[in-house]
């Protein structure tokens, strides 16, 4: 062995150990943002969403039940969110069915939560982008548990059409691969969110972090991994030193 075959092989092991305890300490952070932007990035669309269908009464009511919860009342908030879901206007009996889905998610009520979800996803009164984030918000729910195939099932739609979702449905894919150990297709997902000129900035970093951990587990394994996307310019140092490397 040379002393340069060597050195690569020590620099290598380093760098992998390196990925996977960042991997280990700040992966669920990863997830963690994943998901507060797929909240995030529905506000806008929530708020055009509700001035369209705006009624002064409920209106009214529904901001003293946002109030009610925000001050943790849930039992009241509750009721009065029912109160919205069965007697308001179409547009805030949507939105609460939202809020009292966020809220069962959030008493670790999950499996209620998904389906309220999911019954908003098929729902043919509700928005096309509300829609589409009630489908996220019940895949997010469900990626600790799902298997890709599920996932898949779930988003597939959203990822391949021309949703504004889709960046965040191929995010959640990814996760789910790679959570799943499926590095080939996490690896798909985080490559087209690269080449994607409209991938926000900040879902562009993530992707990067992910795609340096494939490429060192892959190397580690002893495998290849899929071709990088061939845009240098969107490429962390840290993934093109691992490309170099493992060539």
């Amino acid at each position: 062995m040379t002393d340069n075959s060597f050195i690569r092989e020590v620099d290598e092991a380093v760098r992998q150990e390196r990925y996977k305890r960042l991997w280990d300490r700040f992966g669920i952070y990863v997830i963690g943002l994943a998901l507060a932007l797929v909240v995030g990035a529905a506000a806008y669309n929530i708020w055009k969403y509700l001035a369209e269908s705006a009624a002064e009464t409920a209106g009214d009511a529904f901001t003293a039940a946002i109030a009610l919860k925000n001050a943790n009342d849930q039992e009241q908030a509750t009721k009065a969110f029912e109160e919205l879901v069965k007697d308001g206007p179409s547009g805030y009996s949507i939105l609460s069915r939202f809020q009292l889905a966020s809220s069962q998610a959030k008493a670790g009520d999950v499996d209620k939560a998904i389906e309220a979800y999911d019954g908003l996803a098929k729902d043919r009164r509700v928005d096309p982008i509300l829609k589409g984030l009630a489908t996220l918000q019940a895949a997010a729910l469900r990626l600790d548990k799902a298997d890709y195939s599920e996932m898949q099932t779930r988003l597939d739609a959203l990822a391949n059409g021309n949703s504004a979702w889709r960046f965040s449905a191929k995010e959640l894919l990814g996760l789910s691969a790679y959570q799943n150990n499926d590095l080939r297709a996490a690896e798909d997902q985080f490559s087209a969110l690269l080449v994607d000129a409209g991938t926000p900035r900040n879902m562009r970093d993530r992707a990067n972090v992910i795609l340096a951990l494939i490429i060192s587990q892959t190397a580690a394994e002893g495998g290849s991994s899929a071709e990088s996307p061939k845009t240098d310019d969107t490429k962390t140092d840290d993934v093109k030193a691992n490309e170099a490397t493992t060539n």
